[in-house]
C-alpha cells in the first residue's frame, strides 16, 4: 500500500481478477450507485439511523464524490479493508463516522454510531 492511500499495487492480479469479476456481476453498468450497493449488501429497509450510515460509507468509498463507485474505488476500498495497515484503517474508520467532514467526532455522530450498532 501506498504512504497515504490503498493502492491496487498490492492486490496480486488474481484478486484483482476475482474482484473485477464480481464487480460486474453485481453492477454490469460499471458503476454502483448507492441503491445499488445496499441491495448488494442485502440493506434495504433499514431504519433512518442505519441508513445515513450507510450513505456515509458510500461516501467514503465514493473518492471523487461523483455519486458512484467505480472500479478502482471498489479496489482501493477492498484493499484497505481487507489489506490495510492499522492506520490506514483508522484514518478511514475516523472519515467515516466524522459524518460532517470537520476533522472531529462530536457528540451526536458518537451517538449515532452507538445507536446505529444497537
Amino acid at each position: 500500500m501506498g504512504a497515504d492511500n490503498s493502492t491496487t499495487e498490492d492486490m496480486m492480479a488474481v484478486d484483482i481478477h476475482y474482484w473485477y469479476n464480481k464487480f460486474m456481476r453485481d453492477s454490469p453498468s460499471g458503476l454502483i450507485t448507492l441503491y445499488e450497493l445496499k441491495a448488494i449488501l442485502g440493506l434495504q429497509g433499514m431504519n433512518e439511523e442505519a441508513n445515513g450510515y450507510i450513505e456515509q460509507v458510500f461516501a467514503t468509498f465514493d473518492m471523487n464524490k461523483d455519486g458512484y463507485i467505480d472500479f478502482m474505488e471498489y479496489v482501493a476500498a477492498l484493499s484497505l479493508i481487507l489489506k490495510g495497515k492499522i492506520d490506514q484503517k483508522l484514518k478511514w474508520y475516523f472519515k467515516l463516522y466524522d459524518a460532517d467532514g470537520n476533522g472531529k467526532i462530536d457528540r451526536e455522530e458518537l451517538f449515532s454510531i452507538f445507536k446505529v450498532s444497537c
